[in-house]
């Protein structure tokens, strides 16, 4: 292609041996999803779809917006806090199901992101249902068509949390 005599070259696609396919990067998606309780580093997740880690982690970026690690660091939490808000699950059975090794690694990982130890993120629920309990009004409920609470997207993978 000429532009003005000069030559312009045509954007080209990168071969698919250079970069996994979406759907590729979807099965990824939807194995950190529903297998949180296991090894999911770059490295084990690269090796699990024949890929070279580098560009595992570049696809993901690209196609998501987001780093894989803080993809699943991301997903484990909000699998914790369904689970502190919808049982009586110690942390020690959290940590197991949302794979970190021990309650002191969960602990330090959850009060962390999100600024509050996991007792008292489950304590300040209580506090809540307490408060609500004596209100005689009804909250209106959410319009059709509106995301659960549990839901997330991220990028142009929306996948919906497990109930």
């Amino acid at each position: 292609m000429q532009d003005d005599n000069h030559a312009v070259a045509s954007p080209q696609p990168i071969p698919t041996s250079q970069s996994p396919s979406a759907e590729l990067l979807i099965q990824v998606v939807q194995h950190i999803v529903n297998n949180l309780n296991v090894d999911l580093s770059d490295s084990t997740l690269a090796r699990r779809f024949s890929l070279e880690e580098d560009k595992l982690l570049a696809a993901f970026q690209s196609h998501t917006g987001i780093a894989l690690d803080q993809f699943v660091l991301r997903r484990r939490i909000e699998r914790a806090l369904y689970v502190l808000k919808h049982s009586n699950s110690s942390d020690i059975e959290i940590a197991a199901g949302v794979g970190w090794g021990s309650a002191p690694a969960f602990q330090a990982a959850f009060s962390s992101y999100l600024g509050v130890s996991p007792t008292e993120y489950r304590r300040s629920l209580s506090q809540r249902t307490q408060g609500a309990s004596g209100k005689r009004h009804r909250r209106a409920s959410k319009p059709a068509g509106l995301p659960r609470e549990e839901s997330y997207v991220i990028g142009r993978f929306g996948c919906a949390a497990r109930s």
